[in-house]
């Protein structure tokens, strides 16, 4: 069993979220509850629903963009997915097909499988290339059978 998820994929996924949404819920809520005369500017209608309203933005991008990183593993069988909470082991055969983005020295991978499964119908990774690039090596056979899917 080989990781391929970049070590940043507990960054992303976990700390800045927890990090961001802390923040910034505390920050949105002393807005709405302070006194006016202590902040007039902060308090004031023009800053505040504005603010909301990109606060909401955000956190929604954010949670169908970073929150929703898995960290991979992969076998010559199988390979195993999991949100740090749960873990879930796939076959190969499920997968659809294969995205890849390449950012730097790191991929952001999307297997859309046939069926929908545990972690819904796509599961989306942040590869890291070295990572990836030696376990396609070591597995030619599963190399194979994912560059045929590969989009």
């Amino acid at each position: 069993m080989q990781r391929v998820s970049s070590n940043f994929t507990v960054f992303f996924k976990l700390f800045l979220p927890t990090v961001w949404i802390v923040f910034f819920t505390i920050f949105t809520i002393s807005v709405f509850t302070i006194d006016s005369q202590t902040l007039p500017f902060l308090t004031s209608p023009v800053f505040k629903y504005p603010f909301l309203i990109m606060y909401l933005l955000f956190f929604t991008l954010l949670y169908f963009t970073i929150m929703q990183l898995k960290r991979v593993e992969m076998g010559a069988e199988y390979y195993y997915v999991s949100n740090y909470l749960k873990t879930y082991r796939l076959v190969y055969e499920d997968i659809d097909s294969i995205s890849i983005i390449p950012l730097f020295r790191v991929e952001i991978i999307t297997f859309k499988l046939k069926a929908k499964g545990s972690f819904g119908k796509k599961i989306t990774f942040l590869a890291s290339k070295q990572l990836y690039e030696l376990f396609m090596e070591s597995q030619p056979e599963v190399a194979s059978l994912l560059k045929s899917v590969t989009k």
